[in-house]
């Protein structure tokens, strides 16, 4: 099983990217839990108990670079997939963001995400 986290700063748009990831979980025949959060500090409380495998963190600006920082401060092992409307392609690879893409989040960016880090699990196991 997949603990899969989405952060993002709009309930609806979360909602939208964990069918989108959900889809593809099935499609691959793949076992997750999904949990979205719309607040960062509710998030890193969370996550505390129970950390995820992987997040999609789409968050604007400054946001969503802290968020990553933290993220990847706290738990180095969690994947990363990073939307921002600004490009911090450089500090997603400071990083080791698994994977990074500019604003506007598109379904397929968010699988191509999603299959980069599964390539990578693969290889690491």
């Amino acid at each position: 099983m997949y603990r899969i986290a989405v952060l993002t700063d709009l309930k609806h748009e979360g909602e939208h990217y964990a069918k989108v990831i959900n889809a593809y979980c099935i499609n691959q025949k793949l076992f997750s839990l999904l949990e979205t959060y719309q607040n960062q500090e509710v998030f890193f409380k969370e996550i505390q108990t129970h950390v995820p495998d992987i997040v999609l963190l789409v968050l604007p600006g400054v946001d969503g670079l802290n968020a990553a920082e933290h993220l990847r401060s706290l738990f180095p092992g969690c994947g990363i997939i990073w939307c921002s409307n600004l490009d911090f392609s450089l500090h997603a690879f400071r990083l080791r963001v698994e994977y990074f893409f500019l604003e506007p989040v598109r379904d397929d960016e968010i699988q191509e995400g999603l299959r980069a880090w599964f390539r990578l699990k693969k290889t690491i196991i």
